[in-house]
């Protein structure tokens, strides 16, 4: 598969197998992760990688979020989606992984900007590998309103939670989300 199929195939998957990844498919999918690019080459990046009793207590924890996302929830979608969003919540879709990206934290607001960027490379990167892997994921940010707790569990409280993703073999193709009409600026050609 192309890069170009790769990235116009890739999905947020919300329900997944409960079939295991095996360990080298998901060490190719974080050796493609690392090889982001990142300001300054600085490489601000801790990858935690969870399955089995670790990632059943972690997403306890990340599932307790969804209390915090839910008023918005409400004004965005109707009945039926919120409901969906909260299953998916409280298991993360079955996924039998589930990764959490962390960048450093820096009291300079350009440097914190730049690991922000980073961390989103190296995780774009992480969900395009998975994809060429035939794995599913769902990049999340949603969880970071349990950002404290969660980075407590990791072992990580002086980091910055920039998301987490589920991983698995999807149990159902999401259908493709059309993209929005945005501008695209064409100066000087």
């Amino acid at each position: 598969m192309n890069i170009y199929d790769v990235i116009k195939n890739r999905r947020s998957h919300r329900l997944y197998k409960p079939d295991p990844v095996p360990r080298d498919i998901l060490a190719r999918v974080v050796e493609a992760a690392l090889w982001a690019p990142s300001g300054t080459n600085q490489q601000p990046w801790d990858l935690t990688i969870l399955t089995g009793q670790p990632r059943d207590e972690f997403v306890a924890i990340a599932s307790a979020s969804f209390a915090d996302l839910e008023p918005r929830l409400r004004q965005l979608f109707d009945e039926e989606r919120v409901g969906f969003v909260k299953q998916f919540f409280s298991n993360l879709g079955g996924a039998p992984v589930v990764v959490a990206v962390t960048v450093w934290k820096d009291p300079d607001p350009f440097a914190q900007e730049a690991h922000i960027q980073s961390g989103a490379a190296l995780m774009q990167n992480l969900l395009l590998a998975a994809e060429a892997e035939g794995l599913g994921t769902c990049w999340m940010t949603g969880v970071k309103s349990r950002e404290k707790e969660l980075l407590a569990y990791l072992g990580l409280p002086d980091r910055h939670l920039l998301a987490i993703t589920p991983v698995g073999y999807s149990a159902k193709t999401p259908p493709v989300v059309p993209r929005k009409d945005r501008p695209v600026r064409w100066q000087g050609f």
